[in-house]
Formats: C-alpha cells, sequence, structure tokens
C-alpha cells in the first residue's frame, strides 16, 4: 500500500477518532442533563406528594371548621328562639300584671 494512501488512512482515522471523542462528550454532557432532570422531576413529584397530603389535610381541617360552624349556627338559632319564647313571657306576664293592677283600681 503506498504511502500517501497510509498517511491518508492515519488522517481519516484520526479525524474519526477526533470526531468520536466530540460525540462522547456531547453524549456525556447530556447524560449529565439528563441525570440532572431526572433528579429535578424526582424532587418535584416529592414537592407535588407534599402539596397533595398538605391539601387533603386543610381539607380535612375545613370539613371541620364546617361541622363546628354549622353545629354553632344551630346552638345560635335555638339559642335566639329561647330568648325570643323569654321575651314574649315576659311582655305576657307584664300584661297579666298590669292588667291585674287595673283591674285592682277600677274594683276600688
Amino acid at each position: 500500500m503506498p504511502r500517501s494512501k497510509l498517511l491518508e488512512l492515519q488522517s481519516l482515522i484520526n479525524r474519526q477518532e477526533q470526531r468520536l471523542n466530540q460525540l462522547q462528550e456531547l453524549l456525556s454532557g447530556q447524560s449529565n442533563g439528563l441525570s440532572q432532570q431526572q433528579q429535578q422531576i424526582s424532587q418535584l413529584r416529592q414537592e407535588l406528594q407534599t402539596a397533595k397530603s398538605s391539601l387533603a389535610s386543610s381539607g380535612k381541617i375545613i370539613d371541620e371548621q364546617n361541622k363546628s360552624l354549622m353545629s354553632l349556627s344551630a346552638e345560635l338559632k335555638q339559642e335566639q328562639r329561647r330568648t325570643r319564647r323569654i321575651e314574649r313571657q315576659r311582655l305576657l306576664w307584664q300584661i297579666v300584671a298590669g292588667s291585674a293592677v287595673v283591674y285592682m283600681v277600677l274594683k276600688e
């Protein structure tokens, strides 16, 4: 084989090795980037899971507070009815007492 052909093949091999090295470096960089992205995805999944748990917990708290508010509202309505009943009873007794006084005055 002529020397020029050997040199040409050697040059071609060197260029191919350089290109292969460049591609390996590029692949290594992309692999590192992919690894970092996978870590970020994993971290985001954990944060999402934490957020879901927090949301579920908040939902339970809101439900409990809603039940408490409903209970307090029912108690308040009952207390208002009781207060109105007592006021009506007082008014009735005032009318009865006033009527008795008027009757006594008119009787004399």
